[in-house]
């Protein structure tokens, strides 16, 4: 269960920073506010292949559908800043 775990983790805590520079957070760093998206987005798939592995090795528990649940939500927020830096928006 320590794929599965650690995936849920990660998920949590990359989301948080890739979405803390927008509204209802809003947590800036100054200028270095639009790296938090990169970092977080790579946190949160390191999260993501957790929960693949979590997955493949078929460990018990119900947490490794909980990650594998988040991909569309990567999806959506893929779209979201496609169309917030693309300048559809």
């Amino acid at each position: 269960m320590k794929y599965s775990t650690y995936s849920l983790i990660l998920i949590i805590v990359g989301l948080f920073i890739a979405y803390m520079i927008f509204p209802p957070f809003n947590i800036t760093f100054g200028t270095w506010s639009m790296a938090a998206i990169p970092i977080g987005l790579a946190i949160y798939f390191t999260g993501v292949i957790f929960g693949i592995i979590a997955f493949i090795k078929k460990e018990k528990g119900f947490l490794k559908y909980v990650s594998l649940i988040s991909i569309p939500l990567s999806v959506a927020f893929g779209i979201f800043l496609a169309f917030l830096f693309g300048g559809e928006i």
